[in-house]
């Protein structure tokens, strides 16, 4: 298979692939007063909710039934629950019907909103009323005082889940994918590879930090897209506060991660440009780049937001990020760069040299894969409530296709391991590892787009 064939069916069944309607970030999970509640005039609002919500972006809209707006003060973290945030009710409420609409930002970027209606009852009622069950979330309720139904609307998410977004974060994710790989590359693979020629090594080496400066590039230019993207979204959303981008960048989780993004990739650009003319050190500046930048999509993603093991999920992320760098990226500098090179340059002895630059990467792609599977159980073990949320639950449709396709990568990889790699000393062997090698790449590009889009969609 051709590198052009194998990118036409990369986004042929990327389209195939591309998932539903996500479901909304930090989905509230309950709230005081309740959907439907009967309460007396209520002095604080608490909102509880399923991620950690951006409290700065977090806010609620009361209105009674002629659209009266009725102040709230701002919002408040709690210091026993970081799902909670609370708002005072800044004057009392009259008795009747209110709506009380809310906002709020995932801390990993997603913004959400939905409404409810509770009644308020006089002091009188309130103090011999008993406490009915609340009504369903999504119900129209009828009020008896004053005509007007209010409508409480699902919850919607704004864009998280769109596919610009959801582009850009697989940009992002492809572009990290690289830069580690390259590292890996360079001091795991042509450093064991020393029997292929100085030469050669020396060509590998300047040849993977070309790469790695231009990854480095694509990892900034996505780092600002979602930026935009991102602030855009929450701009957008009726009644947030209007804030500028450098605002929700300097002020939110998810801007902290991107801004160590853009930042450890722009060191990492600088390192891979003085690596090219082998400048001593570069590549020890660019490896402490790659590993910041490895944890970046943990605390930009679910696993920053997670309400139970944060610490556990963002070192299990870090860990897939760097095992599938390892794997899929540096199988990519093996077949874009170092089989090129030695086919090219070595002459007689070409396939020798491919096949020692192959039984280089084998044991660490061996590795690599194994990191990926046991961190990626993990992940899902803590995302999923049961396993009957991986075909009943947007997510979990989502993931489900992305562990088939990475069941068929390690399937691919593990022939090639058992059946091609003997047969490298002939050109036939190395003809056969490079097509099945792309088809493996392809896949793998396949598993960055369903990535890019299952991080808009919430657990």
């Amino acid at each position: 298979m051709t590198a052009s064939k194998a990118v036409r069916v990369a986004f042929l069944l990327g389209l195939v692939l591309s998932p539903a309607t996500a479901r909304a970030h930090a989905r509230l999970t309950r709230s005081e007063p309740a959907s439907g509640s009967r309460v007396a005039s209520p002095q604080i609002i608490r909102l509880w909710f399923s991620e950690k919500p951006e409290v700065l972006l977090t806010g609620v809209t009361i209105t009674d039934g002629s659209g009266r707006v009725f102040a709230v003060g701002p919002p408040l973290p709690s210091a026993r629950d970081p799902l909670e945030v609370s708002f005072a009710v800044s004057t009392p409420l009259p008795a009747g019907r209110y709506r009380l609409a809310w906002r709020a930002v995932s801390s990993d970027g997603h913004p959400s909103r939905s409404s409810f209606t509770f009644i308020v009852l006089a002091a009188a009622a309130a103090a011999t009323e008993s406490l009915p069950a609340p009504t369903t979330r999504g119900s129209a309720i009828q009020s008896a005082d004053t005509g007007i139904s209010f409508g409480a609307g699902e919850e919607q998410a704004n864009g998280s889940e769109s596919a610009s977004s959801s582009l850009a974060r697989s940009f992002s994710f492809g572009g990290i994918l690289i830069v580690i790989g390259v590292i890996v590359f360079n001091l795991l693979v042509v450093a064991r590879s020393d029997r292929i020629g100085s030469e050669l090594v020396w060509r590998m080496e300047s040849r993977a930090a070309v790469v790695g400066f231009a990854a480095s590039i694509l990892v900034i230019i996505a780092g600002f897209t979602r930026i935009y993207l991102e602030s855009r979204m929450m701009n957008e959303m009726p009644g947030m506060q209007a804030m500028s981008m450098t605002e929700m960048v300097m002020h939110t989780r998810w801007g902290f991660a991107l801004r160590l993004e853009i930042i450890a990739a722009f060191l990492a650009l600088i390192s891979f440009a003085i690596a090219i003319p082998r400048v001593r050190g570069a590549w020890l500046t660019a490896s402490l780049c790659a590993a910041v930048l490895g944890f970046t999509p943990a605390l930009a993603g679910h696993a920053g937001a997670s309400p139970r093991f944060t610490a556990l999920m963002i070192a299990t992320d870090f860990l897939h990020v760097l095992g599938a760098s390892s794997w899929l990226g540096n199988l990519a500098c093996v077949m874009l760069i170092g089989v090129p090179i030695v086919l090219r340059n070595a002459g007689e002895e070409r396939w020798q040299s491919v096949a020692t630059l192959v039984n280089a990467f084998s044991p660490v792609a061996l590795a690599s894969a194994t990191v990926v599977v046991l961190s990626g159980t993990i992940a899902s073990w803590v995302h999923l409530d049961r396993l009957s949320d991986l075909w009943t639950t947007t997510y979990g449709q989502m993931l489900f296709r992305k562990l088939i396709l990475v069941a068929l990568t390690l399937a691919i990889g593990g022939y090639n391991f058992r059946m091609v790699q003997p047969r490298l000393l002939q050109e036939g062997g190395t003809a056969r590892i490079r097509r099945w090698a792309a088809l493996e790449l392809s896949l793998g590009v396949i598993i960055i787009l369903i990535t890019g889009f299952l991080t808009g969609i919430s657990p």
